[in-house]
């Protein structure tokens, strides 16, 4: 029975393709690629003539149908625009429809910019989270944040150049993040590796070309500033109403799922600066 090769293929210089991943892309029937434009020239650059097809049909829906049907017959190899498909983009889908329709399943390792960035950014860590793309609304993104935030490993997440200053500046300001860690356009002719205070990543980058990765630690800060005013209002109601600490703690701390004593510190704050 065919199988699926999912191939990891280079971030941004040609040359970092595999020997292996050369081979497949030769040996297999059909390539879907996320964008065919992209993948043509990396197919060029080793003169191999497997078939192209995108994995998206023109109205931008997955082109499941056409995936199946192919790999009945047709080895496939799947690969996205950069990097190791599955990491920020649609290739568990494909992965799920030929899983369960019983057909092999065999990775080509390849580049990655999450794991580039995360090997040169000097964080030693036994772990990492990984958020990739933060979500456009500042409600999304400040909840994701406050759950990544309670793992005590680094945060890594991947901006676009149009939202990288947006996000730097939603860093420092909602989650006091002082030092961050930035690879722009990692393998790439204007790659730029940097590390330092977030004002001057700010200053850096703010010409806003190219694909970023940021890799911080919130060493100051447990959850958003904006999340700890909303509770520090609910909190103020509540000693202004008389209303007995330890009910509203609990209560807080059960609805919100944030540890008890941290609320505890912003309660015995609040407590202060009312009896002055």
């Amino acid at each position: 029975m065919p199988s699926l090769y999912i191939v990891g293929t280079p971030i941004g210089n040609l040359e970092d393709l595999t020997f292996r991943a050369k081979n497949i892309l030769s040996e297999v029937g059909y390539i879907f690629s996320e964008d065919t434009r992209v993948t043509k020239k990396l197919l060029d650059r080793y003169d191999i003539k497997s078939k192209l097809i995108s994995i998206y049909q023109p109205n931008k829906n997955l082109n499941t149908s056409s995936f199946i049907n192919i790999l009945e017959t047709n080895d496939v190899a799947f690969v996205t625009d950069a990097g190791t498909p599955g990491i920020s983009d649609p290739a568990g889908e494909f992965v799920k429809l030929a899983r369960n329709n019983n057909h092999q399943i065999i990775s080509i390792p390849g580049v990655s910019a999450l794991t580039s960035a995360f090997s040169v950014s000097g964080f030693e860590s036994k772990g990492l989270n990984f958020l990739g793309f933060l979500p456009k609304s500042l409600n999304q993104k400040i909840n994701i944040l406050n759950k990544a935030v309670e793992i005590l490993f680094p945060i890594v997440i991947y901006e676009s150049p149009k939202r990288i200053i947006e996000t730097l500046e939603f860093l420092k300001k909602e989650f006091r993040v002082e030092k961050i860690f930035v690879a722009k356009e990692l393998t790439k002719i204007y790659e730029n590796i940097f590390y330092g205070k977030i004002d001057d990543a700010i200053k850096e980058f703010s010409n806003k070309k190219g694909e970023f990765v940021l890799i911080f630690y919130p060493e100051k800060s447990k959850y958003s500033n904006s999340l700890m005013e909303k509770y520090d209002k609910i909190l103020s109601d509540g000693y202004r109403k008389g209303v007995k600490g330890k009910k509203l703690l609990q209560l807080m701390a059960d609805l919100s799922g944030i540890n008890k004593s941290i609320i505890y510190d912003r309660w015995l704050d609040i407590k202060e600066k009312n009896e002055e």
